[in-house]
C-alpha cells in the first residue's frame, strides 16, 4: 500500500506558484480539486464534532489529505482538518465554542459523474 500525501502545508506554496503559472489567473488557481469538493461537501453534510455539541459543522481548511489506498472504483482518503460551525460559531450557543482540529477517514467512489463520498469516519448528526 502506497500512501502519498496529496497535499500538506508544506508543499502548499509551490503548488500555489505552480498552480498559478498553469492557469493563469488566481481564481483558477484557488478552485479546490474533485476529491476537496466531494469531502467538504459530505462532511458539511453530515459530519458533527464535540462530542453531538457542534451539529452544523464546515471544514475551515483542509490541512492535509493523504490517499490510504486507491483503486480503479474506490479511493480511501485520510483529512486533516480544521472546522468551524455555522450557528455555534464564537461560543454563541449553549456556551460551546464549536471550532478545533479533526481528522477522518473519507471513502471515495468512482463512476462516471465523478467522485462521491461513500463513508466518512467520526461521528455523524442525526
Amino acid at each position: 500500500m502506497n500512501k502519498s500525501p496529496l497535499w500538506s502545508r508544506g508543499g502548499l506554496a509551490g503548488l500555489s506558484v505552480a498552480a498559478l503559472s498553469a492557469c493563469g489567473s488566481l481564481s483558477e488557481a484557488v478552485q479546490p480539486s474533485p476529491v476537496e469538493s466531494a469531502i467538504t461537501r459530505h462532511y458539511e453534510a453530515r459530519a458533527s464534532e464535540q462530542n453531538g455539541q457542534c451539529l452544523n459543522p464546515y471544514i475551515n481548511a483542509l490541512t492535509r489529505l493523504e490517499v490510504v489506498e486507491e483503486t480503479a472504483t474506490r479511493m480511501v482518503v485520510g483529512a486533516r482538518y480544521s472546522y468551524r460551525d455555522r450557528f455555534m460559531d464564537g461560543g454563541e450557543g449553549f456556551g460551546v465554542e464549536c471550532a478545533g482540529r479533526g481528522e477522518r477517514r473519507f471513502t471515495l467512489a468512482r463512476d462516471q459523474a465523478g467522485l462521491q463520498v461513500v463513508e466518512m469516519s467520526g461521528p455523524e448528526a442525526s
